[in-house]
């Protein structure tokens, strides 16, 4: 029974092999079938467009660094113990805000003084007013003397000058005591204290900064030998304004329309650059200082340019040279080389090697090579 059972296996074998192998030759042979040179493949089907003509505006995309439109030091003008500080870290101030009082028991002791020495001159300008009226008197009547009305004179001149200087030290000790409290000299954002409460500040010591950052502004740079660099629309100034568009978030997804209108007069000897400002809206203080974005500036306009699809680009013959398919009446293809102009808003600009009305692949470029036939692409076919 177990040798039987044995010889079923073994018989099965060379049958099973036997079937594999003439399902592989079955469908070597189908293959071959399918790649006879008598079949052919049916022409890619490609987007064929005519090549036109329009205005177009040529924009060009500079990388620029946000700065605040305005940037104060915050610095204490008199010498005291800074009392208190009014203001939030890194939060919006409006002007004239209160920001920090340093004592200003010394300074209101000066003004008082001040106040007294201003009133004992006064008392003796009156008091010297009343002795020249008095000589001048008696001297129109021949009683005083020449000297003594010089002397009156004299006097009544010196009391009027010592009121004079009581008075300029009022005012200094009058704006020492204003000193004591710091206010904003400007809106913006109030950057982290520098000097904490209780410690001794002199004059000139650094308290904080104040940035004003609505309007923001962008600095931005290009080189010397941008084709444009000498257009008006790099050249801007105070009394000429150039339309610009700020482009930040991501892929510059936000956009915000503004204005360039500063440009330096000399250009970097280090960088061959040239340094170009523009002021843009930041109502919302979304741009914050040091931020890295884009500006857009249309650099120039041109009429009736031949303009194709970016997709419609390969590469010539040669290296670093550009090509496109033209399509003849038979929907035959050649590899056209072409000269490119500047990018514009509606395409890529061609200087040479095209004109109007000739047609193009537009599109599908890898599946190609010359002098193929092509289908034209129509709408709604799968």
């Amino acid at each position: 029974m177990a040798s039987a059972q044995l010889r079923s296996k073994i018989d099965i074998r060379p049958a099973l092999t036997l079937l594999i192998t003439a399902s592989l030759m079955l469908g070597t042979v189908n293959a071959r079938a399918e790649t006879a040179p008598g079949k052919k493949m049916p022409p890619p089907i490609v987007p064929i467009e005519s090549v036109k003509t329009a205005s177009v505006t040529i924009d060009q995309t500079f990388s620029g660094v946000t700065q605040a439109e305005r940037q104060v030091d915050i610095r204490a003008q008199v010498s005291g113990i800074l009392k208190t500080r009014a203001y939030v870290e890194g939060q919006k101030v409006d002007k004239d805000t209160p920001l920090f009082v340093i004592d200003d028991k010394p300074y209101v002791a000066a003004l008082n003084e001040a106040i007294a020495n201003q009133s004992s001159a006064e008392a003796a300008l009156n008091s010297a007013q009343r002795n020249w009226n008095r000589i001048k008197t008696l001297f129109s009547k021949g009683v005083a003397s020449v000297k003594e009305r010089d002397d009156a004179q004299s006097a009544l001149e010196m009391a009027q000058a010592a009121v004079k200087v009581a008075q300029a030290k009022r005012v200094a000790a009058k704006i020492n005591v204003d000193y004591t409290r710091i206010n904003a000299p400007i809106a913006g954002i109030a950057g982290r204290r520098t000097v904490a409460v209780g410690n001794l500040v002199n004059v000139g010591d650094k308290l904080t900064q104040i940035e004003a950052i609505d309007p923001i502004q962008v600095i931005l740079t290009t080189s010397a030998d941008n084709p444009y660099a000498d257009s008006p629309a790099l050249k801007p100034g105070p009394n000429h304004p150039i339309p610009a568009t700020l482009l930040y978030g991501a892929e510059g997804s936000k956009r915000v329309e503004g204005q360039l209108n500063y440009r330096a007069v000399s250009i970097d000897p280090n960088t061959n650059s040239i340094t170009l400002r523009g002021i843009f809206p930041n109502p919302d203080q979304t741009l914050q200082p040091n931020e890295y974005v884009r500006v857009n500036v249309a650099v120039d306009k041109l009429d009736a340019a031949l303009i194709v699809p970016q997709t419609a680009l390969t590469s010539g013959i040669r290296p670093g040279s550009h090509a496109v398919y033209t399509v003849d009446s038979q929907n035959k293809i050649t590899l056209t080389p072409v000269e490119l102009g500047p990018m514009s808003d509606q395409g890529q600009v061609i200087k040479s090697g095209l004109s109007a009305g000739q047609r193009i692949v537009t599109d599908g470029l890898v599946k190609l090579r010359p002098d193929i036939v092509v289908e034209p692409y129509k709408a709604g076919k799968e």
